[in-house]
């Protein structure tokens, strides 16, 4: 008895198998056929005629979109900026038009389609990551580790990135493309935020409000919790991080920081200079 039941759900998956795989094979008999006849229309001129009535077959009607590596970005803002139509003929869809028009949106770094036949479309997005806001004369763009500024920042967005500021001279707009001169300068601030996202405790990047130049290229840096000065000078590498980040840690331990004013890193080469509030209003 359990030996026929044994049989009979056997049988079943086999002729499931079978049915399948009969599909797959009337599907390529299918392909097949279309080729052959797209060929023969070449032959005898109508290639072009072919090709049209194949745009227009509904066996080349997209069933699926998939979208693949968005974070921040949604599927369907994806397939929304692709502009193509869930039930359009996948032979029509033209590939490097659609993958252009997905990039033209700042967040999206690249993108690329693939075509499933006969009737999936997959796309492939890399999305670009903000590490800062940097000022410009029409306002905020987010920058990318790279330096690149791509998007504007918009009123419904929150400033939740560090701001850089004082490079507006150097900068230029190409259409709505920022072109940064100073990629020298900017590259060492994106840097030493980059320590902080990675660093100490006392010095994260979260905590990093603002860094300024000024018109001598000097760096002045700003904390969230408490926005008074720290120079760092023209010098801004991982040394430099590594000295505020040990000054800060003190500071807190010494429950001191509530009363600093500004902090020189710039005062001597091993010295650092703590101004406080209380010396402030004496001088």
């Amino acid at each position: 008895m359990g030996k026929n039941k044994h049989n009979k759900g056997w049988n079943g998956q086999r002729l499931q198998r079978d049915s399948l795989r009969e599909a797959g094979v009337r599907r390529g008999f299918f392909l097949i056929a279309l080729v052959t006849l797209f060929l023969v229309g070449g032959f005898i001129g109508g290639s072009v005629g072919v090709y049209h009535w194949l745009c227009r077959s509904d066996f080349f009607q997209m069933t699926a979109i998939d979208v693949e590596g968005n974070q921040d970005l949604s599927k369907n803002t994806i397939i929304f900026l692709a502009g193509i139509d869930i039930h359009a003929n996948l032979l029509a869809v033209d590939t490097a038009a659609v993958e252009a028009r997905i990039c033209k949106n700042g967040w999206i770094e690249s993108a690329s389609l693939h075509k499933e036949w006969p009737s999936r479309l997959r796309i492939e997005v890399k999305e670009r990551r903000a590490v800062a806001l940097l000022n410009t004369s029409q306002g905020l763009y987010y920058v990318d580790g790279k330096g690149q500024p791509f998007a504007p920042l918009t009123e419904q967005d929150e400033l939740d990135f560090p701001v850089i500021s004082g490079l507006e001279s150097s900068l230029t707009f190409q259409g709505t493309e920022v072109v940064v001169a100073a990629r020298e300068e900017l590259d060492a601030v994106l840097k030493f935020i980059g320590w902080a996202t990675r660093g100490s405790s006392s010095l994260p990047a979260q905590n990093i409000s603002e860094v300024s130049f000024t018109s001598d290229r000097e760096v002045v840096l700003f904390l969230a919790d408490r926005p008074f000065p720290i120079f760092l000078g023209k010098e801004v590498g991982k040394k430099e991080y590594n000295r505020l980040a040990k000054v800060l840690y003190w500071l807190y331990k010494k429950k001191e920081f509530q009363s600093v004013a500004y902090i020189r890193l710039d005062y001597m080469e091993n010295k650092v200079l703590v101004g406080t509030e209380m010396a402030k209003d004496k001088s």
